[in-house]
């Protein structure tokens, strides 16, 4: 199989990339362990101190539709260092916030300015890659960025130990403060609009009008949020699942989150190689096969009862596995839309939040804890794959009709 595509990035790149992806997982990551703390402080409920999370959530989808869109307009450059730099700013007004409410939307504003570095990411990466480059240079940002999510947990604990939950934000706004830096010196523009003519410019708008019009797209967009989905149900119902059922305690889960994460490295590294062998819709399939398969023995099993390391087992394959296929959607989604890149990487990332954050308490609190984790991740993948196979069926299509006409 031939490939062609531009130039690799290279390792300074991908360090670049990882630090601007990286600060949105770690916004809310390293927060998580504080949350006890800030209830005590400000005489609230578990319930009410949640919203700084779902606040943070919100701001990061939001905020990536906004300034993706944005990005198109005004390149990559210049939002990635506004971005970084108000995240820093934020971080500290976060840790001096004086009421609950003031903080919930010092969050918000946190998430929607820590959006611009994901965002920025993948739409830079479009900007210089191609065709199954773009799949194989986004797995490999996510073994970058999945340390995020390792190590934020960690940080956030060991920190607690020494500081309280002032001094949380104040790491927080040394990493952006890192990422930002790294930005100034390494992040070139990608997106050179303002050397474009005025006819290739009307050509852009013409263009996201196309992207906006693309069922192809949105069929990715959908399949990106359902990955999502899966992600989210592990995370955000998984200690509750397990604690109910087999009396799995804290320290317990944090070793399965770690060993999801390592099979999520594993995941992308695979499907980084794997992408030029068979290509991004193939390995899409076959990864969407794979996790809707452990998650049936997630289903079972959790109704069943089975030996918790079966259950686990099942679950740890089912997420880990969204590591190489979360990259191949969002790389078969965006392959036809380099000049639209921005709006195409927000709408993209804010599918995986929107999802993810709504879904799985709404599925818990109607059916309870029992089996509506595995079942949540089975329906998604079920529909993601047949979606897939319909994007997929439609696209080869289309293809035979564009060849008919030359």
């Amino acid at each position: 199989m031939s490939i062609t595509g531009k130039a690799p990035i290279s390792l300074r790149g991908y360090l670049v990339l990882g630090a601007l992806t990286m600060i949105t997982p770690l916004a809310t990551n390293l927060f998580v362990p504080a949350l006890p703390a800030i209830a005590l402080a400000f005489d609230s409920s578990t319930s009410a101190t949640q919203l700084t999370v779902s606040a943070a959530l919100i701001g990061i989808a939001i905020g990536q539709l906004v300034i993706g869109s944005l990005s198109d307009h005004v390149g990559r450059r210049m939002p990635a260092l506004i971005g970084t730099g108000l995240f820093v700013a934020l971080s500290v007004l976060c840790a001096f916030a004086p009421s609950l409410p003031a903080l919930v939307v010092l969050r918000f504003l946190q998430g929607f300015a820590g959006a611009s570095g994901v965002v920025l990411a993948r739409a830079s990466i479009r900007d210089r890659t191609t065709g199954p480059f773009t799949a194989q240079a986004l797995s490999r940002l996510l073994v970058v960025a999945v340390l995020a999510p390792i190590i934020g947990p960690f940080i956030g604990a060991l920190a607690l130990q020494v500081i309280d939950w002032h001094g949380v934000f104040a790491v927080l706004a040394v990493a952006g403060a890192a990422a930002f830096l790294m930005t100034f010196f390494w992040f070139p523009e990608t997106w050179h609009r303002h050397l474009v003519s005025k006819d290739d410019k009307a050509l852009e708008e013409v263009a996201r009008h196309e992207l906006m019009r693309d069922p192809h797209f949105w069929s990715m967009v959908l399949v990106t949020g359902l990955l999502g989905l899966i992600m989210f149900s592990w995370l955000s119902t998984g200690s509750f699942f397990l604690a109910d059922q087999y009396g799995v305690e804290a320290t317990e889960y944090s070793i399965f989150l770690g060993l999801s994460a390592v099979a999520f490295l594993i995941s992308a590294w695979i499907n980084s190689r794997a992408v030029l062998v068979i290509g991004a819709f193939k390995a899409l399939v076959r990864g969407l096969i794979i996790i809707g398969s452990a998650a049936a023995v997630l289903v079972i099993g959790s109704i069943a009862h089975w030996p918790l390391p079966v259950v686990v087992a099942s679950a740890i394959i089912s997420v880990g596995a969204f590591g190489g296929m979360i990259a191949n959607a969002q790389a078969i989604a965006m392959e036809h839309h380099g000049k639209a890149a921005g709006t195409a990487s927000a709408f993209l990332g804010s599918s995986q939040f929107l999802l993810g954050a709504l879904i799985p308490p709404v599925v818990t609190a109607i059916f309870g804890d029992t089996w509506s984790m595995g079942t949540t991740m089975f329906v998604a993948a079920v529909i993601a794959l047949i979606v897939t196979l319909l994007a997929r069926k439609g696209s080869e299509l289309r293809s035979n009709e564009l060849e008919s006409l030359a």
